[in-house]
């Protein structure tokens, strides 16, 4: 049995890996010393590896097929692609640099460097996690879909290895740990930390391994029966306490990316065996599809609203209480669906459209002046003779 066509599981499962990334990077602002007492928000930049390794994996699921059929298109395949990440990207680096205009026309003091002029330009290109800038700056989170176009760019080699390895996906998966831990000798040797702390500094060899082994877990899934109901709970439970005690006691940080493998594959694995549901709504799914917004919009909305309640209400001062972060997030929540609706699928279904015609366009165009170069040299040809 393979694969249904939505993954519901894993879409939840991305709802969960945003909201982890959200409360690592809020904590610090938070008037709870939280990282005296556990170390689980403070790994919550995992939340990351989650997303690459699924990315992998989905991908496999949605175009493995047409490229075993040789009808996969690499141009249309962008262009989806960016549709899925540009527009919004581009809708919050506008609202970061508003926000930062703002500030400077009301003599609002931003954090010293966190807005260079040099990085507008990788970061409008998502290049800024190619080596091409030093720190995370402007939308920090943003690194990351950088990362993600530099695998989107390389989709069609990691179908080779697909093709390769097709019979044979764990030794697929045995490559993509073995470039995982060669990427991290590399990382040491560069920047003097493993591997999952690369963002803007070379997130490509982040996400490289990840992605190849989230496809290999793909095609190991389509090659094995699915597994009993009682592995399949007691291998969610084991890899979910497993997770939250190694980010609680703050172990090897490899050892905490690599345990995003067993969590995708065996959620995967429910979606696989669990029958048709008959739910019309269902909200955890709903949160799965907004978490991009969530993801992309929480470091910027945050600014934003300790700025307005910090310099221009005067409301606070310091770090946040309990109930005041916890009204953050409530307001925030509705501002990431808003954000969802308004921006993200909209703009994603217009983007497609252009970015489809766009394609067809240019391969009629090139078809055209083959077939004008074409009937050129017959009449070359019947000149001569």
């Amino acid at each position: 049995m393979g694969y249904p066509k939505d993954i519901a599981s894993l879409t939840r499962v991305r709802f969960f890996a945003a909201l982890w990334v959200v409360l690592f990077h809020w904590r610090t602002t938070w008037a709870v010393d939280v990282d005296r007492y556990t170390g689980f928000l403070e790994s919550g930049r995992y939340g990351v590896d989650i997303f690459f390794v699924l990315s992998g994996f989905v991908l496999a699921h949605v175009y493995f097929g047409q490229v075993r059929a040789g009808q996969f298109d690499y141009w249309k395949f962008l262009v989806a692609r960016l549709a899925r990440i540009y527009p919004l990207h581009i809708a919050v680096f506008g609202f970061v640099g508003l926000m930062v205009a703002v500030s400077a026309a009301l003599g609002i003091a931003t954090e010293k460097g966190m807005f260079p002029l040099g990085h507008i330009l990788p970061n409008l290109l998502l290049i800024q996690a190619w080596g091409f800038t030093p720190g995370a700056t402007w939308n920090v989170p943003a690194w990351s879909i950088s990362a993600e176009w530099f695998a989107y760019l390389l989709f069609p080699f990691f179908a080779l290895l697909g093709l390769r390895f097709a019979q044979r996906p764990f030794a697929g998966l045995a490559l993509g740990l073995i470039l995982f831990f060669i990427f991290d000798r590399l990382y040491l040797a560069l920047i003097g930390s493993p591997l999952p702390s690369a963002t803007d500094n070379l997130g490509i060899l982040r996400i490289a391994p990840e992605f190849l082994m989230g496809f290999m877990l793909w095609l190991i899934g389509q090659r094995s029966r699915p597994l009993p109901r009682w592995l399949r709970n007691s291998g969610l439970a084991l890899t979910v306490l497993a997770l939250v005690l190694a980010a609680h006691w703050r172990l090897d940080e490899r050892l905490i990316a690599l345990l995003s493998l067993p969590l995708v594959y065996i959620l995967a694995e429910f979606s696989r065996t669990a029958p048709a549901r008959v739910l019309r709504f269902d909200p955890t799914v709903y949160l799965g599809q907004v978490s991009y917004s969530v993801y992309l919009l929480h470091v910027p909305f945050f600014m934003a609203v300790y700025n307005v309640l910090e310099d221009l209400l005067g409301w606070v001062s310091g770090p946040l209480s309990t109930p005041a972060m916890l009204a953050v997030l409530a307001v925030f929540l509705p501002v990431s669906m808003a954000s969802y609706h308004l921006v993200e699928t909209p703009a994603r279904v217009h983007v497609r459209r252009w970015g489809g015609r766009m394609v067809e366009a240019m391969r009629g165009g090139a078809s055209g002046k083959a077939g004008d170069f074409a009937a050129a040299a017959r009449n070359r040809k019947d000149h001569v003779s």
